[in-house]
C-alpha cells in the first residue's frame, strides 16, 4: 500500500468515526423526543438506593450481592460527594452510548468502500432501530449489561482477526476486554449468556476455533473467577445472610419455575397461613419462614430436562413470546436463511457445522433458558437483538462480494417487518407513557396524605413512588418525613438497607414483628401503602404466627389509585392507603 492509499484509508477511517458518532448522538437525541426513555421494573429502587435516598446518613453501597459487583463502590461514590446529580442514568446512558457507537461503527466499517456516505448513514439509523432503540427506551441495569457484554465480544470479533491485530491495536482491544468486564460486573448471567451465543458467532465469522478461544480468552476468565466467588460466597453465607440463602435458587424455583406443592398439603390453619405467606413472597420474617421452610415447600424434580411439567411450562412461555414478538422473530428467521443463502452452507463438514451451530445457537439457549428459569422482556429482547445484529454484521461484510437475488425478497420482506417493530415500540412508549402519568398521579395522591409523615411501602406498591420519575432527574422524597420498606421481598436485608432499618428501630429485623412494634408506637401519623390483599395477608400472618394485633384500617378520603396500563388485569387489586386505627380515630 503506498502513502496515497495509507492517506485516503485514514481519512475514510476517520470520516467513518466522526459520522458514527454524530449518528449515534442525533439517535439518542431522537429516540428522547420522540419515544422517551423510562426506568421499568425495579430499577427506579436500585437507583434510589444508590444515591442514598432510602437510607439518609447512611450512604449505601450496594444494590444486590450478584449485580453491580464492586463497580456500585464508584456509583455511591458519586452520590455522596455530588448529590445533586443522577449519577446512574448518566452512567448507565454513557454505556449504552458506547455499546451503540460500536455497533454502528462495525457496520460502516463492513460496507464496502464505494458505498456512499448516505447510504452508510440510511443503514446505521435502520440498524439503530432494529437493536438499540428498544433498550434506550426500556431503562434497566439488565439491559444495560447485555449491550455493554455482547457489543465488546462482537468487537473483539470483528476488528481482530489474527494476533499481529492484537499486537497492532493493544489499546483496543484492551478497551473492549474492560468494557466486558463493566457489562459482566453489572450483571454476571448476562455476561454469561453473551459468552455462549457469541462463542457460536465468532467461530462462524472467523472460521477459526483457535481464533476465537485467543479473542474469548479475558472473558472467559472473567466469568469464570467471579461464578466460582459468587459460589463460595453463598454456599459460605452465614444464617444472618437470609438474601444469598434464597437468591437465585429458591426464588427461582418458587417464580420461574412453578415447582411449589400445592396448598391441599396443608393440614392446619398454621400451615396455610404459612403456605400462603410464603407464596406471596413475604419473606421478611427469616426465623420462622427460613431458607429450609422455603426448602420444604419446593417439589423434587426428575433429571434435567427430562421433566415434562417443566416441558409445558416451556411451550406455554415460548408461545407467549412468539405471540407477542412475533415479527421480530419472523425477521430473524428471513435474516437467518439470507445468511444461509448468502454464505451456503459450506462445503465442509465442519463449515456446515459452524453454520448450523450458529443459526439454531439463539433457539437453542432461549429453550434452556426457558427451561432452567424464565424468560422476560429484560433478557430476552436484549439477547434477540444481538442474536440480529450478528446476521447484520454477516449480512454487511458480505455486501463486499455479489449479493444472490433470492435475497431481495427477504430484505423487502425484513423491511416490513422492521416497520412493524418501529410502531411497536411507539406503541410501547406511549404505555409507558401511560404508565407514568398514572404512576405519577398516584405519588401526588400519596404526597397530599402522607406528606410530613411516616410512609410504609411493600412491594405491591413501591413501584408507585420509584417509577414515577424519569431518567436523568434526581429523586426528590423531601414530602416525607421517612420511608420505610418493611416488606418487599428480601429487601429489609440487604446489609446496607438492614442496617438502616436497625438503627432506626433499635431493634433486630430478623424478628420480625420488631419493626412493625416500632411503626406501630410512633406517635406521628404513619401511611401505609399497599394492596388490599397484602394488608390481608400480613395481618392474618402476624396475628396467626406471632399473636401481635395489627390494627390496620384503610383511609377511604383518598380515591382508589389506578393501576398501570401495563397491569391488564381484568380485576386489578387497587392500591390504597391505610392507618393504624389509633391514629384514625384521633384525626376524627
Amino acid at each position: 500500500m503506498n502513502n496515497t492509499d495509507k492517506f485516503v484509508t485514514a481519512k475514510s477511517k476517520s470520516v467513518d468515526v466522526i459520522t458514527t458518532l454524530v449518528v449515534t448522538l442525533s439517535c439518542f437525541v431522537i429516540t428522547w423526543f420522540v419515544f422517551g426513555f423510562y426506568y421499568v421494573e425495579y430499577e427506579g429502587l436500585n437507583t434510589s438506593f444508590f444515591s442514598g435516598k432510602l437510607t439518609p446518613g447512611l450512604p449505601f453501597r450496594s444494590v444486590y450481592f450478584s449485580g453491580n459487583m464492586g463497580i456500585s463502590f464508584i456509583y455511591s461514590f458519586f452520590y455522596e460527594h455530588f448529590p445533586n446529580v443522577e449519577w446512574l442514568s448518566w452512567i448507565y446512558y454513557s454505556y449504552l452510548f458506547f455499546s451503540c457507537f460500536i455497533g454502528l461503527y462495525i457496520v460502516a466499517k463492513l460496507l464496502p468502500a464505494k458505498t456512499s456516505l448516505t447510504v452508510k448513514i440510511f443503514l446505521q439509523l435502520l440498524v439503530y432501530y432494529l437493536v438499540f432503540a428498544d433498550h434506550h427506551i426500556h431503562y434497566i441495569y439488565t439491559r444495560v449489561s447485555y449491550m455493554c457484554c455482547g457489543l465488546s465480544l462482537i468487537g473483539l470479533v470483528v476488528f481482530f482477526n489474527s494476533t499481529t491485530t492484537i499486537k497492532a491495536r493493544w489499546w483496543l482491544f484492551i478497551l473492549l476486554n474492560l468494557f466486558f468486564t463493566i457489562g459482566a460486573l453489572t450483571r454476571i448471567e448476562v455476561a454469561t449468556a453473551c459468552f455462549i451465543l457469541l462463542a457460536a458467532f465468532a467461530v462462524f465469522y472467523s472460521q477459526n476455533i483457535k481464533q476465537t478461544m485467543v479473542l474469548f480468552l479475558f472473558p472467559a476468565v472473567v466469568i469464570a473467577v467471579m461464578s466460582l466467588t459468587l459460589s463460595v460466597d453463598i454456599k459460605t453465607a452465614t444464617s444472618k445472610e437470609f438474601y444469598k440463602q434464597v437468591e437465585p435458587d429458591i426464588e427461582e424455583q418458587f417464580i420461574a419455575r412453578e415447582n411449589r406443592v400445592p396448598l391441599s398439603f396443608m393440614k392446619t390453619h398454621r400451615d396455610t397461613v404459612l403456605y400462603t405467606t410464603a407464596m406471596e413472597m413475604m419473606w421478611s420474617d427469616p426465623q420462622i419462614i427460613s431458607s429450609n421452610y422455603l426448602r420444604s415447600l419446593i417439589l423434587s424434580e426428575k433429571l434435567m430436562f427430562t421433566d415434562a411439567k417443566q416441558w409445558n411450562r416451556v411451550c406455554r412461555s415460548f408461545s407467549q413470546v412468539v405471540i407477542k414478538y412475533w415479527y421480530l422473530l419472523l425477521l430473524t428467521v428471513l435474516l437467518s436463511v439470507a445468511v444461509l443463502v448468502q454464505y451456503g452452507l459450506g462445503k465442509s463438514f465442519l463449515n456446515r457445522l459452524y453454520t448450523l451451530a450458529f443459526v439454531f445457537s439463539f433457539w437453542g439457549l432461549t429453550i434452556a433458558q426457558i427451561y432452567t428459569d424464565k424468560v422476560n422482556e429484560r433478557s430476552f429482547l436484549p439477547f434477540l437483538s444481538l442474536f440480529i445484529f450478528c446476521h447484520v454484521v454477516l449480512l454487511a461484510r458480505s455486501t463486499a462480494t455479489r449479493i444472490s437475488l433470492w435475497l431481495y425478497p427477504l430484505f423487502i420482506s425484513c423491511s416490513v417487518l422492521l416497520g412493524i417493530h418501529f410502531f411497536a415500540l411507539k406503541e410501547e412508549s406511549n404505555t409507558l407513557k401511560t404508565d407514568l402519568l398514572k404512576y405519577q398521579a398516584n405519588y401526588e395522591k400519596i404526597k397530599q396524605v402522607a406528606a410530613n409523615k411516616y410512609l410504609v411501602m411493600n412491594s405491591t406498591s413501591f413501584d408507585y413512588i420509584f417509577l414515577s420519575n424519569v431518567p436523568f432527574h434526581p429523586f426528590d422524597f423531601s414530602a416525607f418525613k421517612k420511608m420505610y420498606i418493611t416488606d418487599g421481598y428480601i429487601i429489609p436485608f440487604l446489609p446496607y438497607y438492614k442496617r438502616y432499618l436497625e438503627q432506626e428501630c433499635n431493634c433486630d429485623i430478623y424478628a420480625f414483628p420488631s419493626f412493625w412494634k416500632y411503626v406501630n408506637n410512633i406517635q406521628q401519623d404513619v401511611v401505609i401503602v399497599s394492596t388490599p390483599h397484602r394488608i390481608k395477608v400480613v395481618k392474618g400472618y402476624l396475628e396467626e404466627i406471632h399473636h401481635f394485633p395489627f390494627p390496620v384500617v384503610e383511609d377511604k378520603t383518598v380515591q382508589l389509585m389506578e393501576q398501570r396500563k401495563s397491569d391488564n388485569r381484568e380485576t386489578p387489586d387497587e392500591m390504597k392507603m391505610y392507618v393504624f386505627e389509633r391514629q384514625k380515630q384521633d384525626s376524627i
